[in-house]
């Protein structure tokens, strides 16, 4: 029990930090569209995918499986990890370091690689975070391992808040005239290189220290499948950046529309796709270093029980936003951006959140139980399969092609992991169930959402959101219940155990 509420309340720390991180940055999001418009942030975007294809050569791989060693250090009484996190630390450093002179020396003429060459110098403001960025990554994969959720969780919030505040200072003037995209690139930089300072500062101030570096093996090897599949990833992201703008100019966009498009799914739309891996996010930063220990230990039972309660409560949310999304998603993007185009974009795409959920939850936990080439190959297939669906599929789509491609690729990318984990450990048997009823009670939520709306036409969009949303929660917790997928009694006797507990300690006290 005592190990239960204290995964609940880490669970409930990364979530919190989480939720607060996203909910800035979102709001954040909102304040640039309103004010720069969907271009300006379009180019950001552009910019912003080509940065994180280099950051994922020097850390993507290594943070990942820092953690992983280092709990499996701790689960088998070892006491190398800080000559691990040398290890990790020197190899990230070395790689940004060589990347970062190599972009700067190529400077302007790197301007191919982006769709539209007014991406090129607000790319460039970015790319000395390489540095900080391979720094930051490899303390917070120590922090990850070590199970210190709440330093691993605050330097992200932290960032966040520093990129808001220099982004309104530089758009502000008070460092020059400084406008439009560069502005929120040179606040990119600058708090990028602030969090790393202050997670070093964290880490040493936690009894952290550097050792004689363990073989590069330790950490190169296993780390270089994830490292590939990072880099695919932020390759397929910019090569989506460069495809998707053209094919839409293709079909009779004029070069300003289609960069408004993509701002429009990148910066808009698909922001709010991703609120719901803000709980399963934080529910898989805590499980995972804890898979690794059980991973390690060939404790399989216990580690498909854990897994299946991950993935199973992340199918849960994925439905609830389904339904949302799919109903009312004009009316948010309304009301948030004052756009209407992104809204649709986001009804449409809604369905391709479960598929993600499920992908996502199951890469991680590939990568935690040292089956990081499993992954990587299904990676691999799920994303070529997009690449080419967003280079035929424009033409009869326009913008919609991106997330018919991107729900096929996640589902092709899950599919696989699920057959790998299952034949890895034996888990899967109950997630069936919860995916089919996830959809299916996400179709009727949606359902009963829909019928109500005729009574809010004269309603503002706020108070038609804040009704629908809780007319839909409770009729989908009421299936959810019905069905078996909610232990409620669980919950009350955790809970009634919770204030025995309380009561005993006062008793001992008084």
């Amino acid at each position: 029990m005592k190990k239960g509420a204290q995964k609940a309340g880490a669970v409930a720390t990364v979530t919190l930090f989480g939720i607060l991180t996203r909910l800035i940055s979102f709001l954040f999001k909102v304040y640039l569209s309103r004010t720069l418009g969907a271009e300006a942030l379009g180019l950001y975007q552009i910019a912003l995918s080509v940065f994180l294809l280099f950051a994922s050569l020097a850390s993507s791989g290594i943070p990942l499986i820092l953690s992983r060693k280092v709990a499996e250090a701790d689960a088998l009484g070892s006491k190398n990890d800080f000559s691990v996190f040398s290890t990790a630390l020197i190899c990230s450093l070395t790689v940004a370091s060589l990347t970062t002179a190599f972009l700067l020396l190529f400077g302007e003429r790197l301007s191919f690689l982006f769709s539209d060459p007014l991406a090129c110098p607000v790319f460039l403001i970015m790319v000395p975070a390489l540095l900080s960025t391979s720094v930051y990554c490899v303390v917070r994969g120590w922090f990850w391992g070590k199970k210190m959720f709440a330093a691993f969780s605050f330097t992200e919030t932290l960032e966040e808040c520093l990129r808001i505040l220099f982004s309104l200072l530089f758009l502000g003037g008070i460092f020059g005239a400084i406008t439009g995209a560069r502005a929120i690139a040179y606040a990119f930089t600058v708090s990028d290189v602030i969090v790393a300072i202050v997670l070093l500062i964290v880490f040493f101030a936690k009894g952290g220290h550097v050792q004689r570096p363990a073989p590069i093996k330790t950490i190169l090897s296993p780390a270089l499948p994830v490292t590939a599949m990072r880099l695919s990833a932020s390759i397929f992201a910019t090569l989506l950046a460069i495809v998707l703008p053209a094919e839409l100019i293709k079909s009779g966009l004029t070069p300003t529309e289609a960069t408004e498009a993509f701002g429009r799914v990148t910066g808009m739309a698909n922001p709010l796709l991703f609120v719901p891996s803000t709980v399963t996010g934080s529910i898989s930063v805590v499980l995972l270093p804890d898979i690794s220990a059980l991973a390690v230990k060939k404790n399989y039972d216990l580690l498909n029980r854990r897994l299946s309660f991950g993935i199973n409560f992340s199918l849960l949310i994925c439905g609830l936003f389904i339904a949302f999304y799919s109903v009312l998603g004009e009316k948010i993007t309304l009301f948030l951006y004052g756009d209407e185009l992104s809204g649709r974009y986001l009804s449409f795409a809604a369905l391709s959140m479960m598929p993600m959920c499920l992908s996502q939850m199951s890469q991680s936990t590939l990568n935690s139980i040292g089956k990081e080439k499993q992954a990587f190959y299904s990676y691999l297939i799920g994303n070529v399969v997009m690449l080419v669906l967003i280079a035929v599929l424009p033409r009869y789509l326009g913008v919609y092609s991106v997330a018919v491609a991107t729900a096929v690729s996640f589902t092709i990318d899950a599919s696989f992991n699920c057959f790998f984990l299952h034949k890895a450990t034996g888990w899967g048997r109950s997630t069936v169930k919860y995916l089919f009823c996830g959809l299916s009670f996400s179709v009727i939520t949606a359902l009963f959402i829909a019928s109500f709306l005729p009574l809010f036409d004269s309603a503002s969009i706020l108070p038609t959101l804040v009704f629908s949303g809780a007319i839909g929660t409770c009729v989908y917790l009421l299936l959810s219940f019905a069905a078996g997928l909610i232990d409620v009694n669980g919950f009350l006797s955790v809970c009634k155990k919770s204030r025995s507990r309380e009561r005993k300690r006062l008793k001992k006290i008084s």
